[in-house]
């Protein structure tokens, strides 16, 4: 199902628009030249070994909040948990594409992380989760499998970032990006598509899923509906996750199992499911 990428409009970022390191550039032409022969392997495989391939680079949150104007930030040093995934996919992506190169990279990365594959402003970035699976499985780039697994949708108010600006630094002094955020946010509650299977199913729902397969944890904090993000791994027949975890300050396998780690936070009340195509 990989032919349906090629639907996407072809992205022109300018240079200016792209915001990288002289480390970040080397890093990508090392993962290019290890992984760029295994094109042929399935997509689920290449992203478990692209996230193995960064295991212990540093936990940094908010590394994209780094410019007044919204530019893509290319990142491979450090990550937090949502830029981790997006790096890991976008890469992925990459290698079974036929264009390797670091701005069919940038491409991939730009489709992934903003509405309408364009950049144009703050507001343009996919901040909500559910707005993030919603717009790239239209993309065709996942399939949400939480209503399949059995998951159901959840009745919830969206509206942390305008309800919580000061935490934003371009919200908290931008009347402009917060009004169009109250937009995004009054589109997400109407589209009601916000499902999770609930963690006390998950041990009924692990068989079925798989390697690479994206869990997005859901959480009970008032207006927000995921708070952290991760791939699926099975290791020595149980089901872990590979992210970049606040708590250990890098990227990791956790220790815990999918379901151990859910049913020890107060505040997961359950997870999604995406299959990358």
């Amino acid at each position: 199902m990989l032919f349906l990428l090629l639907l996407v409009p072809l992205i022109k970022a300018r240079a200016t628009d792209i915001i990288y390191t002289k480390e970040d550039s080397l890093i990508y032409e090392a993962y290019i030249k290890e992984f760029s022969s295994l094109g042929k392997i399935p997509v689920n495989e290449l992203l478990i070994k692209t996230a193995k391939y960064f295991l212990t680079k540093p936990y940094v949150a908010s590394t994209l909040e780094i410019t007044d104007d919204e530019k893509l930030v290319i990142n491979l040093r450090e990550f937090d948990c949502t830029t981790f995934v997006e790096t890991c996919l976008a890469l992925s992506l990459t290698i079974k594409s036929e264009d390797h190169s670091f701005a069919g990279f940038c491409n991939k990365l730009t489709s992934i992380r903003y509405r309408n594959n364009e950049i144009e402003g703050y507001p343009s970035r996919l901040h909500y989760m559910t707005e993030w699976i919603y717009q790239n499985e239209k993309k065709g780039i996942l399939n949400d499998l939480t209503v399949s697994m059995g998951g159901n949708k959840v009745s919830k108010k969206i509206d942390f970032m305008t309800t919580h600006t000061d935490a934003y630094k371009h919200l908290k002094n931008s009347a402009i990006n917060t009004d169009k955020m109250r937009e995004i946010e009054d589109g997400i509650n109407r589209a009601n598509s916000y499902s999770i299977i609930k963690k006390s199913l998950i041990h009924t729902i692990e068989p079925d899923i798989k390697d690479g397969d994206i869990i997005v944890f859901a959480t009970s904090i008032g207006g927000l509906d995921y708070s952290h993000i991760g791939i699926a791994y099975w290791e020595s027949n149980n089901l872990h996750f590979i992210h970049a975890s606040s708590k250990y300050k890098k990227v990791v396998i956790e220790k815990q199992t999918l379901e151990e780690y859910c049913l020890s936070s107060k505040s997961c009340t359950g997870i999604s499911v995406l299959r990358v195509n």
